[in-house]
């Protein structure tokens, strides 16, 4: 029974070795997609405004006058100053 036991680990290590050692050559893939340097997580600045009704929008880079993205809600919203 010990040798059987001693058989499965021996046979576990080596494939996560395996498994390790193709993920670190060929990179990752999630759902079918590779995973390149460019996907990873950087920081990004937002720039955060209350609206009058004390809603918090968050958007990144130069804000126009005409619709803008907002990240917090995920969608377009129109920035006018009063």
């Amino acid at each position: 029974m010990e040798i059987l036991k001693l058989l499965v680990r021996v046979m576990i290590f080596l494939l996560s070795i395996i498994i390790i050692q193709s993920c670190g050559s060929n990179g990752w893939i999630i759902a079918s997609i590779p995973v390149t340097p460019q996907d990873t997580v950087t920081n990004t600045v937002f720039i955060e405004i209350m609206d009058a009704d004390s809603t918090v929008h968050w958007f990144h880079g130069s804000i126009s006058d005409y619709s803008n993205w907002c990240y917090r809600h995920q969608r377009l919203e129109e920035v006018r100053v009063q």
